[in-house]
């Protein structure tokens, strides 16, 4: 009879323990489940998924853009503006930029015709390390009557300013 209740006050033993452990599982789920509704519910922690999903979006779109943009030999390359235009008081001002041309205005042509000034540029240059070509055109066309013969050229650094005067 001893070993008969041994036997039962080792099953009952099992049997609490067994309880106690459901018991505490069951509380754990109910917490992290009521954690979770909590997150899900809160817009300030949605927020902050959202932006951080809008950040590796804008990463994963950089990385995109840096490829793109990798110095391949074989493809052009896209380059800010070389020439810009300007209207001041009575004036119209072209600036070119002469970084591509290594800083040499003589490979710079206008050419104005029909109130159309055209503003082309020109570099081929061979060295031990490969080719640099360097080739842009920009016109514009300008409403005013320009005084074709009152046009001035300048340099200032690394822009060259072509000034082209107009009638009123």
């Amino acid at each position: 009879m001893l070993e008969n209740e041994s036997t039962k006050h080792h099953w009952l033993r099992i049997g609490a323990i067994a309880l106690m452990t459901f018991i505490i599982a069951f509380i754990a789920f109910y917490c992290v489940m009521e954690l979770m509704l909590h997150r899900m519910t809160d817009p300030m922690y949605n927020a902050k998924r959202i932006e951080k999903v809008m950040r590796q979006q804008e990463r994963s779109f950089q990385r995109i853009e840096d490829k793109m943009t990798n110095e391949n030999p074989f493809e052009p390359k896209m380059r800010p503006m070389l020439v810009n235009l300007v209207k001041e008081n009575n004036e119209y001002k072209v600036i070119v930029d002469l970084k591509p041309l290594e800083n040499n205005e003589k490979d710079v042509n206008v050419n104005i015709k029909d109130h159309i000034i055209t503003v082309s540029g020109e570099l081929d240059e061979k060295s031990f390390a490969g080719e640099k070509i360097v080739n842009f055109s920009q016109s514009y066309y300008l409403d005013e009557d320009l005084e074709t013969d009152k046009i001035s050229k300048e340099r200032k650094g690394d822009k060259y300013i072509i000034t082209v005067p107009f009638k009123e």
